[in-house]
């Protein structure tokens, strides 16, 4: 008997690689006899860079990692490590005070380095501003109806009614940008970013519709400028609309989107080494719909249904059970009724073995 463990990262509670072992120490106190590999995953949120590290090595200098790809020098920036929901310098402000700009001056310095193979991980953030904060950081001058520069947060993308976007071609010149993301959202609509991410970043229900037409104005206004129609591409909305306005940079260089989840599951060699195992177990902090659209759980299963392999979802938190059960064999919430989300984190790793232990002693036996 042999056994995957490939999970993502419990956001805010364990990364990834913490959340393999915890697992494989629960299947193992119950069944020691099983063979168990731990392969920990990142589908462009949380996690990544470490991932990608723990892959090709390299360095990280300015929160960017610098590492070579097969002779080729590459960079990736992660998203969360930036202008992460989960970090403290992001909770304590306002959403309409949190702005993109941190991600864009990562990137400036990674071109001012010298770098072509730009690797942006776009997952986990706690902004909704599309994008302006980056492309503002990167030179880009952003105007409200008096023609005074706006403030590069959401509260500017309200009322920003122009912008002037001379001299990316220069900097952009011979770059290709790799936009790694976990979600297919497109920038506005019902499946855009401000409908469906908003509300957990922080936007009250009563915001929601002024700044769905903020954003609609944005893309609008951005798609003159830039001459690319890109706001319904999949992963526009990835980030809080940072997908849309780095898609835009497709004006200046070569820009392509990936599944963050299938480029490093293919790094890590996941399709040649679910042939070889019984079980597939996977997991992330909270699973729900959105789940989904491209998170890495839903990937990891598709993949080992694919191989014949059934796939168990061990997740903090299980929400729309119905539309995940086509999907894996199993679902486990690792809290423990009556306990919360807030008071079951100091102790996840526990909860997290207790949860892949019970489900091999039923499984298994």
């Amino acid at each position: 008997m042999r056994i995957l463990i490939a999970p993502d990262a419990f956001k805010g509670t364990l990364t990834s690689r913490q959340a393999a072992a915890a697992m494989a120490a629960g299947i193992a106190s119950v069944r020691p006899d099983v063979e168990i590999i731990t392969m920990p995953l990142a589908d462009g949120g949380e996690g990544t860079r470490d991932i990608f590290q723990n892959l090709y090595g390299g360095v990280v200098a300015h929160d960017i990692l610098f590492f070579d790809d097969h002779g080729r020098s590459s960079v990736l920036i992660e998203c969360a490590t930036l202008i992460g929901l989960n970090l403290p310098s992001m909770q304590k402000i306002n959403v309409f005070e949190r702005g993109s700009s941190a991600l864009g001056r990562s990137l400036l310095t990674a071109l001012q380095s010298g770098v072509l193979d730009v690797r942006v991980a776009l997952g986990g953030s706690a902004t909704v501003d599309g994008g302006l904060g980056l492309l503002m950081a990167l030179g880009c001058r952003v105007l409200d109806g008096d023609g005074l520069p706006v403030s590069a947060d959401l509260n500017g993308l309200m009322q920003a009614r122009s912008i002037e976007a001379g001299g990316l071609s220069a900097l952009f010149k011979d770059v290709s940008i790799t936009i790694l993301s976990d979600v297919q959202n497109p920038l506005c609509g019902h499946d855009g970013a401000v409908c469906v991410y908003g509300a957990q970043k922080g936007i009250k229900a009563a915001q929601l519709s002024s700044v769905e037409a903020a954003m609609r104005q944005w893309g609008a206004l951005c798609e003159k400028v830039f001459g690319l129609s890109v706001h319904e591409s999949a992963g526009a909305g990835a980030a809080g609309g940072i997908g849309f306005a780095i898609q835009l940079l497709g004006k200046c260089c070569n820009v392509k989107r990936v599944s963050g989840a299938e480029q490093v599951m293919c790094a890590s060699h996941f399709d040649q080494l679910v042939h070889t195992v019984d079980w597939v177990v996977t997991g992330e902090g909270r699973s729900d719909a959105q789940t989904l659209h491209g998170k890495l759980p839903f990937m990891v299963a598709q993949q080992a249904n694919k191989a014949g392999v059934p796939t168990v979802l061990i997740a903090g938190e299980i929400l729309d059970k119905q539309a995940l059960q086509d999907y894996f064999a199993e679902m486990i919430s690792a809290t423990p009724e009556g306990v919360s989300i807030a008071q079951a984190m100091p102790r996840a790793e526990a909860y997290l073995a207790d949860a892949a232990a019970h489900w091999a002693q039923e499984a298994l036996s």
